[in-house]
């Protein structure tokens, strides 16, 4: 009997795979009786193929120590649990006429484009991005999208997986030229002046006895700031906190962050001038960063959990 068990959980297992198999055939069968069952798995189809190439950048960045895997999957599972939440309503909510017409027409404009914006990533997240808008407005409606703001914009935030590259674009586009690396570079100076080294800083140089060093857009500390601002309003909307309370967590972050990447310019200055180039490649890559941000982690971890730590209710 006892080795007869494992071959009955096999059969159990096939059973249930037959079973999976059987579901999902009933469902394409089922989709494929109407026009608008068509045309939403023509943009399923597209929403497959870019699935594939999302979650392999996510993964891939992710091992170099991106935090993009971490913040993206966040957005995903909020939204998720948001519109679970409400999948009572969401049954009930369909799509008038014109929104299905509109849908239709989103969905085939992107599956057309898709091809044509094999060129780079955000391209094909775009066209992504208007199939599945119009996935939505076709199935649910218009509504859809002014009844779960929330969702709809986590949603949207997530479609490309690297929200330091849109960030950054946005960062650049409005702010002064060099502001934050200026600013980094002043930082950095003060405080090797405060442990006695002979530094003076011009623009975003920052000028040693024997060497200088300049602070370059990729170590302001930008990437960080919003990688750590993200984190603390996903934990906010997680945990249900007030609006008031995410955008303070989300400030601390950002200062936080800045605050811890003045020492690390310092060392890398250091390492730079007097260590050698391998040691400043060491505090320069992945490696060396991350020490950096599993102190800033720890720190801003206990700023979180002092934050978000609800008050007990006194007892009758």
């Amino acid at each position: 009997m006892k080795f007869m068990k494992p071959q009955k959980n096999r059969q159990a297992l096939i059973h249930q795979a037959q079973n999976g198999f059987d579901w999902t055939a009933c469902l394409l069968r089922e989709k494929l009786k109407t026009n608008h069952g068509r045309i939403i798995l023509v943009g399923l189809a597209v929403g497959l193929y870019y699935f594939l190439i999302w979650s392999t950048d996510l993964i891939v960045r992710g091992s170099r120590g991106s935090l993009g895997l971490f913040l993206i999957s966040g957005m995903v599972f909020l939204a998720f649990q948001n519109l679970w939440g409400q999948r009572k309503e969401l049954s009930k909510m369909t799509a008038s006429e014109e929104d299905q017409l509109l849908g239709h027409l989103l969905i085939l404009a992107g599956f057309a484009v898709f091809p044509f914006c094999r060129f780079a990533l955000w391209s094909q997240g775009l066209a992504w991005l208007i199939v599945l808008t119009g996935i939505v407005c076709s199935t649910w409606g218009a509504t859809f999208f002014n009844r779960y703001k929330l969702a709809t914009l986590l949603v949207a935030l997530s479609v490309y997986p690297r929200p330091g590259d849109t960030t950054t674009i946005i960062w650049q586009t409005f702010m002064p030229n060099q502001w934050l690396e200026k600013l980094m570079a002043w930082g950095g100076t003060i405080g090797l002046q405060a442990i006695g080294q002979p530094a003076t800083v011009s623009e975003t140089i920052i000028f040693l006895e024997h060497g200088a060093v300049e602070v370059n857009f990729g170590c302001s500390g930008f990437h960080m700031a919003v990688s750590v601002a993200i984190m603390g309003a996903l934990f906010g909307l997680f945990l249900k906190q007030r609006l008031y309370k995410i955008i303070l967590l989300t400030i601390t972050g950002v200062f936080l962050s800045l605050l811890f990447n003045v020492p690390r310019i310092m060392l890398m200055a250091i390492a730079s001038v007097y260590w050698g180039s391998y040691w400043f490649h060491f505090w320069h890559s992945s490696w060396g960063s991350q020490i950096f941000v599993g102190a800033l982690f720890t720190v801003y971890y206990y700023i979180l959990m002092a934050a978000l730590k609800q008050p007990a209710k006194a007892k009758p």
